[in-house]
């Protein structure tokens, strides 16, 4: 322990001797970092905050998003879609070729080259995100009164190139939404169609209700048949065989066995019946025929409002971002940090001087 502090009373002997050498450096160091900070050129900063806006799928993402911020993982799942598509137009070559037709930063920079020029822009763009999703845009540069208007532009065509993305998302969308409407409009014309063909073929009025008359008149038909046979077999034991009346009964009982066999025969002409025999065969084709017809009706019932809406959707032309704060001229410059260069220079002249004195000492 006495041998530390004699090195250091060793140490601080030294430095002491070298005392106006270490503050001859110091003041030459902290005079060139003033005259230095004094010859920078200045620049100013103008800031834009912005909010991305609201959609159904962000909803979830942005408020789960804000409860994990809480603990310092609100950027764990990463922004809404809204907020990443804008973040993707802002570093965009679209972007930086609309500032630099507007401002001539070319000319400007003195750049031969476009992307010499775009990669100087770039570099004096400044875009953050912040803990409520916000996006805040900067531009510096030593023009005092150009950085709020390139800010300001920034926003509006950041606004203008996102409609035109929403606007291409929802033409595509009511194109898609308007093919699909036409090939279920022709699918349900063809099996309306095929309906029609169907039921003219097969003498079909109402189905349920022509069956229900049919089986009703074949059942009283039948009764009556039987009814005949009876009273027939009664005669034939009370007349003689050649009696009239049985043969009259024998006629008028073919008769209607002649009438009864018409339900099941389908060369029929009479349209008011079905021929019973094909009944299950009928059913079964104009039950799948129905059930096609009833799908394609139900899918158009349901993609006319989304066309409607797809139609609104591409129609739009409101904006999209919504400015929390417009960029101003700054009233005072960004750079240089003049208190930070001479104070920085400062203590780095002191350290440096006094490594020197003892480095010097040593050898």
């Amino acid at each position: 322990m006495q041998e530390k502090e004699i090195n250091l009373i060793d140490y601080w002997n030294i430095i002491w001797k070298r005392k106006k050498f270490i503050i001859i450096s110091v003041l030459i160091v902290t005079i060139l970092a003033v005259i230095i900070s004094l010859l920078l050129p200045k620049w100013y900063k103008a800031t834009a905050v912005i909010m991305p806006p609201a959609t159904e799928e962000g909803k979830f993402s942005s408020m789960l998003g804000s409860n994990l911020g809480a603990f310092g993982l609100g950027g764990m799942f990463g922004g809404s879609e809204s907020q990443m598509r804008l973040l993707a137009i802002l570093k965009s070559r679209n972007m930086l070729e609309a500032l630099d037709d507007k401002f001539d930063f070319q000319k400007k920079y003195e750049a031969k080259f476009k992307f010499q020029t775009y990669n100087n822009i770039k570099s004096n763009l400044r875009i953050e995100v912040g803990e409520e999703d916000q996006i805040k845009i900067s531009f510096l540069d030593k023009d005092q009164d150009l950085v709020a208007g390139v800010v300001n532009y920034i926003v509006h065509c950041l606004d203008s190139l996102n409609i035109a993305l929403s606007t291409t998302k929802a033409k595509s969308n009511r194109e898609f939404i308007e093919n699909r409407m036409m090939m279920v409009q022709d699918s349900l014309a063809f099996f309306e169609s095929k309906i029609s063909n169907f039921m003219e073929k097969n003498r079909i009025i109402s189905i349920d209700e022509q069956l229900k008359a049919e089986v009703e008149k074949a059942a009283d038909m039948k009764a009556q048949i039987m009814a005949k046979e009876i009273e027939l077999d009664v005669m034939k034991t009370r007349l003689t065989p050649n009696n009239q009346k049985i043969a009259d009964s024998e006629i008028a009982l073919k008769i209607l066995k002649d009438k009864y066999d018409e339900f099941f025969d389908h060369s029929v002409s009479d349209k008011l019946f079905i021929s019973l025999e094909n009944i299950p065969s009928i059913q079964k084709q104009f039950a799948q025929l129905k059930r096609k017809e009833v799908y394609f009706t139900k899918l158009l019932e349901y993609l006319g409002p989304q066309f409607e809406q797809a139609k609104i959707d591409e129609a739009k032309d409101v904006p999209t971002v919504q400015v929390l704060d417009k960029a101003v001229r700054p009233e005072w410059k960004s750079k240089p940090k003049r208190i930070i260069i001479v104070f920085g220079s400062l203590i780095f002249s002191i350290l440096l001087a006094t490594m020197i004195v003892l480095i010097k000492n040593r050898s």
